[in-house]
């Protein structure tokens, strides 16, 4: 989400860093100022960010208002993860995304550059049977997602994945990973 960087993009210079212009790119100089931004700030130097320098950068002004109608982070909608059942057993949302989850699966977006396809997130207990999920599926709680990220392989995904702690099984055939807490 461009606007979302570029919000970044102003705080980091309000901070005095330089993360170039305010174009709503992240690219190697923003990274870099994200990184100096955190180093300064006793924070993980990794680049992202996640909701621990989303809340030192931006204080008590988090831009909210990025995260009205719908979005859950700012690569993440909510519809994303609605029930595959598509109406017919639930109403799309038995349970709501676990916000540590998306907090993990922002960072792995962000770590890869690159798209996050979530193909099945939270799901109903009729649709969890009928496509094979076990009975206590962390689906049915929304604490996993089903996932690829198109340019990556599922082995690099799992890669990622892992290195935000995030328990992996891999369909490699399929062409995704299921990701969970």
């Amino acid at each position: 989400m461009d606007d979302f960087i570029k919000q970044c993009q102003t705080a980091l210079i309000e901070k005095g860093f330089e993360p170039g212009p305010v174009d709503g790119i992240c690219g190697p100089q923003t990274r870099q100022a994200i990184i100096a931004f955190q180093t300064r700030s006793g924070l993980e130097a990794d680049g992202m960010v996640g909701p621990l320098t989303m809340k030192v950068l931006f204080g008590n002004e988090l831009p909210i208002e990025i995260f009205d109608q719908g979005q859950l982070s700012p690569h993440f909608k909510r519809e994303e993860f609605r029930c595959c059942c598509q109406g017919r057993y639930c109403t799309g949302f038995p349970a709501e995304m676990n916000q540590l989850l998306i907090a993990k699966l922002e960072n792995i977006r962000c770590q890869l550059d690159s798209a996050i396809i979530v193909t099945s997130g939270v799901r109903c207990v009729i649709r969890n049977r009928e496509v094979g999920g076990i009975e206590n599926s962390r689906h049915l709680s929304g604490g996993a997602v089903d996932c690829y990220a198109p340019g990556f392989s599922v082995y690099q995904l799992k890669q990622a994945a892992e290195n935000q702690g995030l328990c992996v099984i891999l369909y490699e055939e399929q062409g995704f990973c299921h990701l969970q807490l």
